[in-house]
């Protein structure tokens, strides 16, 4: 490849996969200078919709793989360490005196950031040129150039797509029509059954409220029948991230028609859980500006990638938020990818078995946490098997149940620090090696 000639990645999407993406790649584009990256957003801003953001120990991992460590450092109220660390402190809240049920502890614990403050590291960290008020609306394969077209009649062109651009992407429809796949089932998301009511509420007027309140210095999980919360201090433990999640099973699966992020009031969260603990009803209290959301998630695509197209991050696997590895998943998606376009095997003429590369070790991994975080929200809201018989409000459940499913739910997280996202790049740079000696043959 010649000193003029750029290889052209195109991002769609300046959320957290994608600026991660950018990121990754300008911390390790010192190994090539080839490398022209492009984000279109559809927005006129960076922003993004929501409140809190968990990392586990394996998205930590790579935060300091890609240089981000310091910077995010910034914006945490201690250092994270490898010691056993409680992650959550289970309750039994749904009926008038709550009951402490056990802790979960995890090595190295969890980092609970408030989405804006990651959202600033990233944008002053990636490496690419931002275009603002550029919605996609199609894309065209045109030999060895992707052609794309956006709202209002602007076009641009890439070697190499990559598509961050949320649950409802753009990128994956038109992913699926040109494999003539138009009726999969991955197509659009699909509601998971759950509501979910979140709110930022500042910590000093719930500790006015409610003087000594869990939530202000411990992530706390509620749990109940059919419902449960989450709380935890973010910003410094200056604002506590407050969601409630009531399920409804039988909606699973179904299209939703509507408008899925809602304004909400404090009456109609206090009514839903108007049975619950003191504590949980302060929470209620002190919400300020609550919306109310319809979760949704994606039925498990076949595949992540084909040709010089790649899906990412929520485009490939949007997840119910019950593991709180969303947004974990977008950055272990940014990070081989990351790693594959920065290696010198990746050329233009080798986009296509890249990118096969990356569906190889991505796919499998983002579908299973799919699974994963379906099953740990029916444990929290008591719904999964063994549990049926559990009402709300009943306060004569064995604590020896209880505590068997907060330690299934623990089970269930172990993934996110006992096994590394290293380890997937070590196998996405072994396969890199394989093809660059099939070229060298």
């Amino acid at each position: 490849m010649s000193t003029t000639e750029k290889l052209r990645i195109a991002i769609i999407g300046g959320g957290i996969g994608g600026l991660t993406l950018s990121a990754a790649i300008g911390h390790w584009r010192g190994q090539r200078d080839d490398l022209e990256i492009d984000i279109f957003e559809a927005s006129s801003h960076i922003s993004e919709i929501g409140a809190g953001i968990n990392f586990w120990p394996r998205s930590w991992e790579i935060m300091k793989a890609i240089g981000l460590e310091e910077k995010l450092l910034g914006i945490l109220p201690q250092a994270p360490d490898n010691s056993a660390r409680r992650v959550f402190e289970f309750r039994k809240g749904d009926q008038p005196e709550g009951m402490t049920i056990q802790d979960t502890v995890m090595m190295g614990g969890s980092y609970r950031f408030h989405r804006a403050d990651i959202q600033q590291v990233l944008l002053n960290s990636q490496s690419g040129r931002i275009h603002l008020s550029h919605r996609l609306t199609s894309y065209e394969e045109k030999g060895e150039e992707i052609c794309l077209h956006f709202e209002g009649g602007t076009t641009a062109t890439c070697d190499l797509l990559v598509g961050m651009d949320g649950i409802k992407s753009v990128i994956r429809r038109c992913f699926l029509t040109k494999q003539g796949l138009s009726n999969s089932p991955s197509m659009e998301p699909v509601w998971s059954g759950d509501i979910a009511y979140r709110a930022l509420i500042p910590t000093e007027k719930l500790k006015e409220e409610f003087p000594g309140h869990r939530a202000t210095s411990t992530p706390m999980i509620y749990t109940g029948k059919s419902k449960h919360l989450v709380a935890y201090p973010v910003s410094q433990d200056s604002l506590v991230n407050f969601v409630a999640i009531v399920a409804d099973p039988s909606k699973e699966g179904i299209l939703y028609d509507g408008p899925t992020v809602i304004p909400s009031t404090q009456e109609e969260i206090l009514s839903t859980f108007k049975l619950w603990e003191k504590e949980v009803q302060a929470l209620i209290r002190c919400m300020v500006k609550p919306t109310k959301w319809i979760i949704r998630f994606l039925q498990p695509l076949d595949r992540y990638s084909l040709g010089r197209v790649v899906l990412a991050g929520d485009a490939a696997h949007a997840m119910t938020p019950h593991q709180g590895a969303g947004a974990g998943q977008a950055i272990e998606d940014a990070y081989i990818l990351a790693t594959l376009i920065c290696d010198k095997a990746c050329t233009k003429d080798t986009i296509p078995e890249i990118t096969e590369i990356y569906n190889t070790i991505r796919r499998p991994m983002g579908n299973s946490v799919v699974e994963r975080s379906r099953t740990a929200g029916r444990l929290c809201q008591l719904l999964a098997p063994g549990l049926e018989d559990i009402v709300e409000g009943d306060d004569k459940v064995p604590l020896e149940r209880l505590q068997g499913m907060v330690q299934e739910f623990g089970k269930s997280l172990e993934w996110v620090w006992k096994e590394s996202a290293e380890t997937d790049r070590e196998r996405a740079l072994s396969m890199l090696q394989d093809l660059e000696m099939k070229k060298a043959c």
